[in-house]
């Protein structure tokens, strides 16, 4: 079976979904032929860069107008008639890659790659059929088309609402789960044990995992600060992801023997901007620009307690499930990925308050099930951790319905539908 997954890079959730699916996939049939395609990346530069920069400049500058774009688009308006529109125009990019690849089976992983497909299939009949995997709690209408063969939801409340508010069809729902690596499902006491040695904790304290690469630096550090200073014996892991600065000041910050340090967020900046290898450029030849930005961006971070608490710190890492088992508590983010795997590890959640949109339709849904809360700001939040940690019944009963939320064997079901979809298609 050749199987074409649609994907894009609007935040790291889509593509580690399409992957973990590949590689479930390609464990199951070493013959199988599975691609990966970043759909807008393909489909047009400016499309990519409009909708990734914008996406990443929106949610984190204008978090308010993000979300009243988003809501916007959702329902019956101008705007979601633009965003058809735009599909529409790009979707004709797609053809020949669907001619050239002749795919069994097409999967999306991103809301506007299966817009785009079912615009396809409706205006040059293509038969190929299509699965939508969506890939955050609660639905949005960019996913919805009337060619899509079938829709994977995270959970049985995003299905109901898929079909209630969104009137699809509830024969083409399937509430599988988000597509992730085998190993999120699998605890391994022995592993554990292993992990703890590695990092020279002891299994019988309390463990924090922080996924911290997505703030900015001063934040963060402020948030560990408030973080160590609660009065309970427990151990932090912090994994700040592919943000160096972030690492960098978390070094210093845990080097006792320096009390004040500078911190900047260049990187973040210009990861932000499109011509980011440009900025860069100019940035390094222009003593000018330097000095602006220097004194803009460049703080001085004083450490404001001599509390500590056993630390382990990490850059980016490919085995986060061995983390996630021996914790008792993630801070983290509330995007689809990251909860999804965090509820296959039955991983109670503290996530920080999204911003409108996607993010916060998935803390309400986290928080409803029980199987998160909502981290408020400075003192206030290292209280609600120290009430967790000082409960081990409130963090069993999270736990439990971390494991009640999930959705064991994901991909497995997944590419169980797949093949039993291109069977059918098959005889028709």
């Amino acid at each position: 079976m050749k199987t074409l997954i649609l994907s894009a890079s609007t935040g790291g959730g889509h593509n580690r979904a399409s992957n973990a699916l590949k590689a479930y996939i390609k464990s199951q049939d070493s013959d199988a032929v599975v691609e990966i395609v970043d759909t807008l990346k393909y489909c047009s530069s400016i499309l990519d860069k409009t909708v990734t920069v914008g996406y990443k400049t929106l949610a984190k500058k204008a978090p308010d107008l993000y979300g009243t774009f988003y809501k916007r688009a959702d329902k019956e308006s101008p705007i979601s008639d633009l965003v058809h529109s735009v599909m529409t125009q790009f979707a004709k990019k797609l053809l020949p890659l669907i001619e050239d690849e002749k795919p069994d089976i097409v999967v999306t992983c991103h809301p506007f790659a299966s817009s785009m497909m079912s615009i396809l299939k409706e205006a040059y009949k293509i038969d190929v059929p299509v699965i939508s995997i969506i890939t955050d709690y609660m639905p949005h209408r960019a996913y919805i088309g009337d060619h899509i063969d079938a829709y994977i939801t995270a959970s049985k409340d995003t299905a109901d609402n898929l079909s209630s508010k969104y009137k699809v069809d509830p024969h083409r729902i399937f509430p599988l789960g988000m597509p992730i690596f085998e190993s999120f499902y699998h605890k391994n006491e022995n592993r554990c044990k292993e992990t703890y040695q590695r990092l020279g904790f002891s299994s019988s304290k309390p463990t924090v995992l922080v996924m911290a690469g997505s703030f900015g630096v001063t934040d963060i550090l402020k948030i560990y600060e408030n973080l160590v200073e609660i009065d309970v014996d427990y151990q932090i892991i912090v994994i700040t992801g592919k943000n160096q600065k972030l690492y960098d000041a978390f070094e210093k910050l845990l080097n006792r023997s320096i009390n004040e340090f500078e911190t900047s967020d260049y990187s973040t900046l210009f990861s932000e901007l499109s011509d980011a290898n440009i900025a860069k450029l100019i940035y390094e030849h222009s003593e000018q620009l330097r000095h602006e930005l220097s004194s803009k961006l460049t703080k001085t971070f004083r450490r404001s307690t001599d509390k500590t608490k056993p630390t382990k710190l990490f850059y980016f890492v490919d085995n986060v499930e061995d983390y996630m088992h021996i914790s008792d508590l993630i801070i983290t983010k509330p995007g689809g990925l990251t909860t999804s795997e965090s509820l296959a590890c039955a991983l109670p959640m503290a996530v920080f308050k999204a911003f409108p949109g996607q993010e916060a339709q998935n803390a309400d849904f986290l928080v409803d099930k029980n199987a998160a809360i909502v981290l408020e700001k400075g003192e206030k939040g290292a209280q609600q951790i120290k009430e967790l940690l000082s409960n081990p019944q409130l963090l069993s009963d999270m736990k439990e319905s971390c494991a009640e939320c999930a959705q064991l064997h994901s991909s497995e079901r997944i590419y169980s539908l797949m093949k039993d979809i291109v069977k059918f298609n098959n005889q028709l």
